[in-house]
Order: structure tokens, then C-alpha cells, then sequence
């Protein structure tokens, strides 16, 4: 197993670095993270489940990103209704990866909102979710980018396993006391995200990462290993969702106490 950022790391933390510093936390901001898809448990406040798949509903800065969408059109709809929440004020849709359980929604939510927002995906997956939803003004991410005011996306990171290969990118809001990262499956593996996080972001503290971590079929030693690592690298709190499996969050709760919870299906976290 072996993961490579996309392109040379180097190259991208270098043009993340040059255009963050220039930009910043403009301001004193706030915000908050709604799980509107995630069938692993259910949630009173919402009836619609669905087979697979993670989204969420991200409002920062007075402005709305879906942070990918589901593996179905339609529980989607209906449980971004049954949350009160308006699917069509996104400003911006972000991709994780191309995998079906984060992509499906796509063509319902961009049916929904009347913003007509950019579609942000990695880019050796773009033409694909191009062709199957022309409608979408997609946006081929190939290095850190910023989408809307302090809101960025670290670039493509890219992991070869079993002869195939999955691309994923994090969205990472950026705070005066902290950046919040946002992921879909931490496929390339959630401790080496955190440190392209860190790289790009000048080493600045993270106080928040949620989102799916996806460590059900590893060992309870990898697990605290991982749990170790992410303490060292001085991350504050983990919100913990999609795949990242019971086993995993029990050991995670033991080592870190009430800076972890499990991030279900009608959750919200403010921060």
C-alpha cells in the first residue's frame, strides 16, 4: 500500500503556502457541520436512511458547503428537509473522492439549489463526474485551493492499493484559534492527511477533524497507534462518522475522553 500526494507534494504545499499566506483567517468566524447522510446508525430527528455514504451540510463564514453526497439521491433531499435545511442556498459542493456512496446525491442536490454551485473535485476524477452530470460546473482541484472565505482544500491526495487506485481531497475551514479538516473516507490514511494539513497550513493547530475514518478492519493496536499519533500532532477533538467502526470509536473514546464523539446520521456540531 503506498500513498503519494497529487501531484509532488512539494510543488502543491508550495502554491498552498504562497497564496495562504497571503490570505489567512480574514476574520473572526464560526460555524457548523450537519451529518444529512450516514445510514450506519439512525437519528430520531430524521426518518430516511440510506444504503451508504457520508454528507454533510457545512454553513462558515454565511456561506453553505455540502462536503460530498451520499450514495442516494433521494434520502438525501428528504433528510436535508426533515434537518430544516436548505438545499438550495449551497454555495459550493465539495467531492472527497469518486467512489459511488459520496458522489450518487449529486444529481438531486444540484437539481435543488438555485445557486448553481462550483462542483470541487479531485482532479484525476473530474472528467468522470463531469460526464456523468454535464449539468455540473465541476472544478478539477489539483492543488491547495481556496473555494470560498477561509474555506480551502488541501489538494489531491492519492492512494495505491490491490491495483487500483483512490484519489481524495479534505476541506479545512480556517479559524483565528484553529482549522477544522473535513473528511470523507481518509482513505490514504486519516494520521497522513492530518500531516498534509499541517504542511500546507504552516503547522498551525487543528482543533477539529470529522468525518469517516474508515479503520473497521484493522487491528486495536493500529488504532491506538493511530489515536497516539493524532494526540502528538496536538489535533484538539475528533467528530467520528462514516466506516470509521464501533470498535475504533470505543478505543478512541478510552484514549481521548469527551474530545471524541461518535457524528451520526442528524447530528450538528457548532464550532
Amino acid at each position: 500500500m503506498k500513498s503519494t500526494f497529487w501531484p509532488k507534494f512539494w510543488i502543491a504545499a508550495l502554491v498552498g503556502l504562497l497564496v495562504y499566506s497571503s490570505v489567512g483567517a480574514t476574520s473572526p468566524s464560526s460555524g457548523s457541520i450537519t451529518v444529512v447522510h450516514n445510514p450506519i446508525r439512525g437519528n430520531s430527528k430524521t426518518e430516511h436512511s440510506a444504503n451508504d455514504g457520508l454528507s454533510t451540510y457545512v454553513k462558515f463564514n454565511g456561506k453553505v458547503i455540502l462536503f460530498d453526497t451520499g450514495g442516494e439521491a433521494n434520502p438525501l433531499e428528504q433528510n436535508l428537509e426533515d434537518l430544516g435545511l436548505d438545499a438550495s442556498v449551497i454555495d459550493a459542493i465539495v467531492l472527497s473522492h469518486d467512489q459511488w456512496d459520496h458522489v450518487s446525491g449529486l444529481p438531486g442536490v444540484l437539481s435543488a439549489t438555485a445557486m448553481e454551485p462550483k462542483v470541487y473535485v479531485p482532479a484525476p476524477a473530474a472528467q468522470e463526474i463531469l460526464q456523468q452530470n454535464p449539468q455540473a460546473n465541476v472544478v478539477a482541484v489539483s492543488k491547495p485551493t481556496g473555494i470560498l472565505p477561509d474555506a480551502w482544500l488541501v489538494g489531491p491526495m492519492r492512494l495505491e492499493y490491490g491495483g487500483g487506485t483512490i484519489v481524495e481531497q479534505a476541506l479545512v475551514l480556517d479559524q483565528n484559534d484553529g482549522l477544522v479538516v473535513i473528511v470523507g473516507g481518509s482513505h490514504p490514511g486519516i494520521v497522513w492527511v492530518v500531516e498534509q494539513v499541517k504542511q500546507v497550513f504552516g503547522y498551525r493547530k487543528i482543533k477539529l477533524v470529522v468525518g469517516g475514518f474508515h479503520l473497521r478492519a484493522i487491528s486495536k493496536k493500529e488504532i491506538k497507534d493511530i489515536s497516539l499519533r493524532l494526540q502528538q500532532m496536538g489535533v484538539k477533538s475528533l467528530a467520528l462518522s462514516h466506516f470509521t467502526g464501533d470498535h475504533a470509536l470505543k478505543i478512541f473514546r478510552h484514549e481521548w475522553g469527551d474530545r471524541v464523539v461518535a457524528f451520526d446520521l442528524g447530528d450538528t456540531i457548532d464550532f
